[in-house]
């Protein structure tokens, strides 16, 4: 019997939960910026539970080898040897991630995609998330960036964003940027309305415009038709999903690819990130503590 503690840090809500033979038998949700100290949080988290095997994070940036190397929205996750660190106060493994691969892992069993080689997938929520696996395989680049597509260059774009950079796609993509919106323009509703009651506004289709254009410069560029689409902006109500969808056929190259098209849009679940921190670990992803265990 495994039992893995999966912790999925975002960048306004942190959950986290014990997963047993393929079930989550506990889960909970805390507000990140209210985490002082993240190795201690893990290690409080830890202790609360018996007889862990294994503890699975992921974080919204960028992972390389096990190392976090980069996390925006979260600048007190800037820990690079946060594994270490956990290691210390648990003598546990712990494997860490971008928390994207957590959602597309699980999204990807239980969609029953398992078996397609090719796949990319757009999670729009605080920030904008993407990951790819082509060829049966998740590419993560050789440094950690890829499908880094919340910090691609807008032409036109002078915003700054929260990476330092000038222009990122994610200024003007996400679930912070639409808040942006909704403050600047003093619309007059819940955010969870927005679509609902704003879908025609100016601004708000620009947006969604936005979101189709990055995601089919990545479809174009890489000729994948199996597209999954999630995230907590697509979640809200009346959220466009047939307009992304026509969308998104108008600037595929050919009629052919066209037809071949698949979009899957999911639930924003609260236990899919922590089914999916216990799919990476089964799945045989290691790092330098499996020597130590």
């Amino acid at each position: 019997m495994s039992r893995v503690l999966g912790i999925d840090i975002g960048g306004t809500f942190t959950r986290y939960g014990i997963v047993e033979n393929k079930s989550v038998i506990h889960v909970k949700k805390v507000y990140t910026k209210d985490i002082l100290d993240f190795p201690n949080f893990v290690k409080d988290v830890f202790y609360k539970f018996k007889d862990i095997d294994s503890i699975s994070i992921g974080i919204p940036g960028v992972v390389y080898k096990n190392k976090i190397i980069s996390v925006p929205n979260v600048k007190l996750l800037e820990i690079r040897n946060l594994d270490d660190e956990i290691y210390k106060l648990t003598k546990t493994k712990c494997i860490i991630n971008r928390d994207v691969y957590l959602l597309f892992s699980n999204d990807i069993n239980r969609l029953n995609l398992s078996n397609e080689k090719n796949i990319l997938g757009f999670y729009l929520g605080t920030g904008l998330g993407n990951a790819i696996k082509m060829n049966g395989n998740i590419i993560k680049g050789e440094h950690g960036y890829a499908a880094e597509l919340g910090h691609i260059p807008i032409i036109g774009n002078t915003k700054r964003c929260s990476c330092g950079k000038i222009g990122c796609a994610e200024t003007m993509i996400s679930g912070k940027a639409l808040t942006e919106i909704y403050d600047s323009e003093k619309l007059n509703c819940e955010f969870n309305q927005l679509f609902v009651k704003y879908s025609l506004h100016p601004k708000i289709k620009e947006f969604i415009d936005n979101f189709i254009m990055v995601m089919a410069i990545e479809i174009n560029i890489l000729d994948i038709t199996t597209i999954i689409i999630g995230g907590g902006v697509t979640n809200m109500l009346n959220f466009p999903k047939k307009y992304i969808e026509e969308g998104l056929l108008k600037q595929l190259r050919t009629d052919n690819i066209r037809k071949q098209l698949k979009i899957y849009f999911v639930d924003d679940s609260p236990i899919s990130s922590i089914l999916g921190a216990s799919l990476i670990i089964n799945e045989g992803e290691t790092n330098e503590y499996s020597n130590r265990l």
